[in-house]
C-alpha cells in the first residue's frame, strides 16, 4: 500500500472542490438566488446529510476491513483486527469478492429505502417549511432532481470506502475533482441561464452520475486482483460476513448519527425554529468551517487506510510517528485558517456583493471553538478505531441527543436566538468527551507501545 505526497495533494485538491463548491459558487450564486432560495439548498444539503445516517457507519467499517483483506488478513472480525500471517501474504480473492457482494445489496437495499422515505416524508417536509417563501413548482422540481442524486449517491456510496480501503487514494480523489468539477461547471451554466435553484439541483445530479460510472470503471481496472473480483461479484447477501460487520457498524452508525446532531441538524434547526434567512447565513459559515476542517484532516485521512495497513503488519512505532504529523498538520492548517477567516470573512463577502455578513464575533468564536474540539476528538478516536475497537460510540451518542433536546426545549420554550442554538453545542461536549477521549487514547497508545516493546 504506497500513498505518499501525490495522494496527500490530489486529497487536498479533492476535499477544496467537494466541500468548497458553494463557495467557488458564490459570486454567480449571490447574483441568482436570493437568499430565502439559498435557505433551502442548505437545507437540501442538510437532508442529503440525514438521509448518509443509513449508511450508519457501513462506509467506515467496510473501508477498515477491505483495507485488512488488501493487507493480507485471510478474513475479518467482529472485534479486532488479524495480523498477517508474513510479509508476503496475498488477498483472499474468493473471500474479498464475497464481502463486496454483500456490500452491494446492504446499498442497494439502502437506496430503495431512502427513495421511498423522501418521496413521500421529504415532500411533507418541503411543503411545511415553505410558507409561501418559494414558488412551489420550483421548489419541487428542484427537490425531486436533488432526491434522486441521493438516492443514487447513496446506492453506490459503497465505491468510495473500497477505493479508499485497496489503498487507490490517488484515483478515488481525481474522480472526486472530475465530479466536482462538472458539478461547478453545470451549475454556472444553467444559473445564467436562468434555471436557478432547479439548475443547481440537475447539474448535482448529472456529476453524481459521472461520478459512479468512473469509480466503478477504475476499480476494475486498479489491478489483476480487482479484476478477478469481476467476475465472481453477484448481488446477494452472505450471512457471515454481515455477521462479522453489523457489530462494529451499530457502533460506528451511532457515531455518524452523533456527527449528524452535531454538525448538520442545526442547520435544520435554525430553519424551522429562526428562519430560512438565518439558515442560509448559518448553512454558509457552516460550509466554510467544515471545509477548514475537513482540508485540515486531509493529510490525516489520506493515511487513514495504511494506519489499518502497519496495524496488520505490526508497524508499531511507523504508525505512532505518522499519527503524530498528522494530528500536529490538522492543528496548524486549523489555526492559521480561522484566524484569516474571522479577519477576512466580511471583507470578501463585500467584494463579491452578498447582501449578508458573518455573525458577530462572539458569536463566530464559540462557533468554530465548538467545532475545533468536536473535530479533535474524532480525529483520536477514529486513531482508536482503526483496532477495530470502538469504546466511545456511546459517550458519542448520549451527549449528542442531549445537545439536541437542550436546543430544543431553549428555543421553544425560551427564546428563538441563534445563541441559544449553538451554546449547547460547546457546553455539553466540553463537559466530557472533548477532553476524556484525547485522554484515553494517549493512555492506550502508551500501553500499546509498552506491549510492542515487550515483544521485540
Amino acid at each position: 500500500m504506497n500513498i505518499g505526497r501525490k495522494d496527500v495533494a490530489w486529497s487536498y485538491l479533492s476535499l477544496l472542490m467537494v466541500q468548497g463548491i458553494n463557495i467557488i459558487l458564490l459570486p454567480v450564486i449571490v447574483r441568482y438566488l436570493n437568499t430565502v432560495e439559498l435557505g433551502l439548498w442548505y437545507t437540501f444539503t442538510s437532508l442529503y446529510g440525514l438521509a448518509m445516517l443509513i449508511d450508519f457507519g457501513f462506509q467506515t467499517i467496510i473501508s477498515r476491513n477491505v483495507s485488512y483483506l488488501w493487507s493480507g488478513a485471510q478474513s475479518i472480525k467482529s472485534k479486532g483486527y488479524e495480523l498477517a500471517t508474513s510479509k508476503d501474504s496475498q488477498m483472499n480473492i474468493p473471500y474479498f469478492a464475497r464481502v463486496l457482494s454483500t456490500v452491494r445489496f446492504i446499498y442497494t437495499s439502502m437506496g430503495t429505502i431512502i427513495f421511498l422515505l423522501f418521496s413521500t416524508f421529504g415532500m411533507w417536509y418541503m411543503f411545511s417549511i415553505n410558507d409561501n417563501q418559494i414558488n412551489i413548482k420550483i421548489m419541487l422540481i428542484a427537490w425531486v432532481f436533488y432526491m434522486l442524486s441521493i438516492v443514487l449517491n447513496i446506492s453506490y456510496s459503497y465505491w468510495n470506502s473500497i477505493l479508499k480501503g485497496i489503498g487507490a487514494i490517488k484515483t478515488y480523489n481525481q474522480i472526486l475533482v472530475v465530479t466536482k468539477l462538472t458539478q461547478l461547471i453545470l451549475s454556472i451554466i444553467l444559473l445564467i441561464l436562468g434555471f436557478g435553484l432547479i439548475g443547481i439541483s440537475v447539474a448535482y445530479f448529472i456529476s453524481v452520475i459521472v461520478n459512479r460510472l468512473m469509480q466503478s470503471n477504475s476499480y476494475y481496472n486498479y489491478s489483476n486482483e480487482t479484476k478477478k473480483t469481476k467476475r465472481q461479484l453477484k448481488v446477494k447477501y452472505d450471512k457471515e460476513i454481515f455477521g462479522a460487520i453489523i457489530p462494529n457498524t451499530l457502533r460506528t452508525g451511532s457515531i455518524s448519527l452523533s456527527n449528524y446532531l452535531i454538525i448538520n441538524f442545526p442547520i435544520i434547526l435554525s430553519s424551522y425554529f429562526l428562519s430560512l434567512e438565518v439558515s442560509g447565513r448559518f448553512g454558509f459559515i457552516n460550509q466554510i468551517v467544515t471545509l477548514i476542517l475537513m482540508l485540515s484532516n486531509s493529510y490525516y485521512n489520506t493515511y487513514l487506510s495504511k494506519f489499518n495497513y502497519l496495524r496488520v503488519k505490526n508497524k508499531y512505532n511507523e504508525l505512532i510517528k505518522l499519527f503524530r504529523k498528522a494530528i500536529i498538520t490538522s492543528y496548524v492548517f486549523n489555526i492559521v485558517s480561522f484566524i484569516l477567516f474571522l479577519l477576512l470573512g466580511n471583507y470578501i463577502l463585500e467584494i463579491i456583493g452578498a447582501n449578508y455578513r458573518l455573525f458577530s464575533l462572539i458569536t463566530m468564536i464559540i462557533i468554530l471553538l465548538y467545532r475545533f474540539l468536536y473535530n479533535n476528538q474524532i480525529l483520536f478516536t477514529n486513531f482508536l478505531s482503526t483496532k477495530n475497537l470502538i469504546p466511545h460510540y456511546k459517550s458519542f451518542l448520549i451527549s449528542a441527543i442531549t445537545t439536541v433536546l437542550v436546543q430544543i426545549v431553549i428555543l421553544k420554550f425560551y427564546s428563538p436566538k441563534l445563541m441559544w442554538l449553538i451554546l449547547p453545542l460547546l457546553f455539553v461536549q466540553l463537559a466530557h468527551n472533548n477532553w476524556y477521549w484525547i485522554a484515553y487514547v494517549i493512555k492506550d497508545i502508551k500501553k500499546d507501545k509498552i506491549a510492542f516493546q515487550a515483544n521485540q
